[in-house]
């Protein structure tokens, strides 16, 4: 049981990084905070006058926590917040420091900012300083986030699971390979190579202008990094339509596909020649994966 648990936070799961998907997982989180103590009052809540606006503020402490804490952590760190990298257990962490960051402010909300108008019901709560408040704060809000981990995860590699399986089926048949026009790229003033775009495998974005080329021709496989960025790199008129962007950091070429896998942070492609895989964007068109060169 110890190795399942353990085997579990190390697999993979997605960087929430969209803007909408902040808010709304924030705003969820506020609601469902405030729903539970409104249903179930617990700590002894039940004796403060005024309970729903009391309660309020803790909905609103959770939502406006989390959502700058989603905003601005892979902002601050993010060497941390890699979307390749990120795991379950690493996602604990992160909502671990998200219940610690809620729990301060819920100690400033309720020890100073309304504690006079509800000193009688705050009595009667037993507290014992910033460790109460803390303790409150996991208690109500640790079991319902494993849960909802649990699912999301279960969930997500599912559907990423049975995409891949659908792209695998894409490439069941053979690609027609056909060889292609060479591909002049400079690497400095003196430094020029001439790619076969039949020898291509990928391009991946370094940030700023500069990406790194990989292709396998007789002589071995080759990476180098030089300046270009893939919008210019696509522009190219001589490019066969089996050399695609499959995501906002890479291209890749259709014909060194090996096999599409499948996990709860995404859908990523084997290349042949290549030690990693290549993450593949949610809009990727299935429709690719059916033509063929001719």
């Amino acid at each position: 049981m110890k190795i399942n648990i353990i085997d579990w936070f190390r697999r993979p799961f997605p960087v929430v990084d969209s803007l909408r998907d902040i808010l709304m997982i924030s705003l969820g989180s506020g609601t469902i905070v405030l729903s539970f103590l409104l249903i179930f009052q617990p700590f002894g809540i039940n004796s403060i006058r005024g309970i729903f606006f009391f309660l309020c503020g803790f909905g609103f402490i959770d939502f406006l926590v989390t959502a700058l804490n989603l905003l601005l952590l892979p902002r601050i760190l993010p060497s941390r917040f890699k979307q390749s990298r990120w795991t379950i257990g690493k996602n604990l962490l992160a909502i671990a420091w998200i219940l610690f960051t809620i729990a301060l402010v819920n100690f400033i909300y309720g020890e100073y900012l309304v504690s006079r108008e509800y000193v009688q019901g705050l009595e009667q709560l037993n507290r014992t300083g910033i460790l109460s408040w803390i303790f409150m704060t996991f208690s109500v809000g640790v079991i319902p986030v494993i849960c909802a981990l649990y699912f999301i995860e279960k969930r997500l590699g599912r559907r990423n699971y049975s995409l891949a399986e659908e792209y695998n089926k894409g490439i069941s048949e053979e690609w027609i390979v056909k060889p292609g026009s060479g591909i002049v790229l400079e690497s400095g003033k003196d430094t020029r190579y001439l790619i076969n775009t039949s020898d291509l495998i990928c391009i991946q974005a370094e940030g700023g202008n500069y990406a790194s080329v990989y292709w396998q021709d007789d002589s071995g496989l080759h990476k180098e990094t030089i300046r270009l960025t893939l919008v210019g790199f696509l522009k190219n008129p001589i490019l066969g339509d089996f050399i695609v962007r499959c995501h906002k950091s890479y291209i890749i070429n259709l014909q060194k596909v090996l096999s599409f896998r499948g996990n709860a942070r995404s859908v990523t492609v084997r290349l042949e020649g290549l030690d990693f895989e290549v993450p593949l964007s949610r809009s990727f068109p299935r429709a690719l994966l059916k033509k063929k060169t001719t």
